[in-house]
């Protein structure tokens, strides 16, 4: 039950003060209390109706809406204090402040009759989930398409979906969600223990999302506009419902075509022609890339090509087949893109994109075993030049640094960086560099529980500008000047010395 329908009942004698931007806030159950801290006694999802006999100074409104901001109310009914003909200003300010609904509450109408009324409501419509759970299910099974079942979701239970990839592309369905907001969700999904999990992007807005496929690498993520946690059963089986069909009617990724897999083998091997293109469906006689992933697990380094070749753009239609090809032969994964998205007017887009897609599959990594490096090669115009490219590639990916667990990506212009050079130098002489430089930090770090390695490496990042390094960490200036001076007394080097910024910048590139 939304709160507009509130508004719908003129014998529960409510009146809306403020809140009107949040209709559509789902109420769960109603709850009358006069204390000043009901929390204990509120779940979530609750129209609280007070008769504000907590209230002996005006302050205390501010602490009491807070309590219930903290319990997850929905919305708030005051009303039938015998000195208050009308909802004290103070409440009201509180309720704005804190962003929560507020009705005032007719002083000829009980708070038991209210109580009654939408408990009433709110059981005949749980009732009906149940009687129709079959007919729902006969719908489902006779629907067309990932849009039609969507749809009918829509539809039947109220709730706007959304289907995403592994990385937060959206691929279908009415509920909008800004990038920012779809990472989260995915991030949330890949560190859970099991789906569906429930994300709560603010403090009201609670999603669920349940998943799509066998494992969290080659799988989607179904995201549903509401809180899972409180459905009867036969919702929650309609939800998973639609998650198997959803299952049917999207492919596999990792199942890769035969084209594809003949086209890497045969690049592989150096005898790529027109012909082995066109059968896997890339155009001859445009710009062509390729793109390399080596290291394990096998099913990351995969999720990461795939999404890296879709890009972030295809918002035409992002379930249809983008122009690459690609498959795991041997111990690589090996894409080749063709078309606008692999020249060289696109190429930062490209690097953006997939160090996107390694960031979001790193945090659904961390912890794990292994590593995954990507490399990226320039552009070439002919199947001739593939060859070439494909070395490119794995060069480029030898120079890239991913920790445990992560995927780092490399670019082509790694090659002419110090990058390249650090490759080429042997582990043992690299750690030996890098933990005489840093350990004097990393060991203050540890004992005082500070922040010095983090903060040279932003320095660094932002080319030694104080200003811009204390913005991006929210610090103010004086703190990171202090932080330095701290890293140059340990390290023995001078920031504003350009060799000895050198040594810190390397040394902090290999941790």
């Amino acid at each position: 039950m939304r709160l507009r329908s509130l508004l719908q009942m003129p014998e529960l004698g409510l009146t809306l003060v403020s809140g009107r931007h949040h209709l559509d806030r789902e109420i769960r159950w109603v709850v009358p209390t006069d204390l000043h801290d009901p929390r204990r006694y509120l779940s979530g999802g609750e129209l609280v109706l007070t008769g504000m006999m907590w209230r002996r100074a005006e302050c205390d409104s501010d602490t009491f809406v807070r309590n219930l901001i903290a319990a997850g109310v929905t919305a708030l009914g005051a009303g039938d204090h015998p000195e208050f003909h009308a909802v004290p200003e103070d409440l009201v300010d509180a309720c704005a402040q804190h962003d929560l609904p507020l009705f005032a509450v007719d002083a000829e109408v009980a708070f038991a009759e209210i109580t009654e009324r939408i408990v009433q409501r709110l059981s005949v419509g749980r009732s009906g989930d149940l009687a129709s759970l079959l007919d729902r299910h006969r719908r489902l099974i006779a629907a067309d398409g990932i849009g039609q079942i969507l749809e009918l979701i829509r539809r039947e239970l109220g709730m706007e979906c959304l289907v995403l990839s592994p990385t937060g592309r959206a691929l279908r369905g009415g509920l909008e969600l800004s990038e920012t907001e779809r990472t989260a969700v995915v991030t949330r999904a890949h560190a859970a223990a099991r789906l569906p999990q429930k994300v709560t992007l603010d403090r009201h807005r609670c999603h669920s999302v349940f998943g799509i496929g066998s494992t969290i690498h080659t799988g989607r993520f179904l995201v549903i506009d509401d809180d899972h946690t409180r459905w009867p059963p036969e919702r929650r089986l309609v939800a998973e419902q639609l998650s198997a069909l959803l299952m049917l009617e999207l492919d596999d990724p990792a199942v890769r075509p035969a084209p594809h897999v003949e086209l890497v083998t045969a690049l592989q091997e150096g005898r790529v022609d027109e012909h082995l293109m066109r059968s896997a469906g890339l155009p001859v006689g445009g710009a062509v890339t390729v793109i390399v992933a080596t290291g394990e697990p096998e099913a990351l380094r995969e999720v990461v090509v795939a999404e890296t070749v879709c890009g972030p753009d295809s918002v035409d239609d992002p379930l249809a087949s983008p122009a690459a090809a690609w498959a795991t032969v041997g111990e690589e994964t090996v894409a080749i893109l063709a078309g606008p998205a692999a020249s060289m007017e696109e190429r930062g887009g490209l690097v953006a994109w997939a160090r996107h897609c390694a960031a979001v599959m790193s945090g659904a990594n961390a912890g794990a075993d292994g590593a995954v490096a990507v490399g990226i090669a320039d552009p070439v115009r002919s199947p001739e030049g593939l060859r070439g490219a494909l070395e490119q590639a794995r060069h480029t990916a030898a120079l890239a640094q991913p920790r445990p667990g992560r995927v780092d990506v490399s670019e082509p212009d790694h090659l002419v960086s110090h990058r390249m050079l650090l490759a080429a130098v042997p582990p043992d002489v690299s750690r030996a560099f890098r933990t005489r430089v840093l350990d004097p930090l990393l060991e203050y770090d540890a004992r005082h529980r500070s922040d010095l390695l983090p903060t040279l490496r932003r320095f660094l990042e932002c080319d030694g500008s104080w200003r811009q390094c204390a913005t991006s960490l929210h610090l103010h200036v004086n703190t990171v000047r202090y932080r330095m001076r701290r890293v140059e007394e340990l390290t023995g080097r001078d920031l504003r010395n350009p060799l000895d910024r050198m040594d810190l910048a390397l040394a902090v590139s290999l941790d």
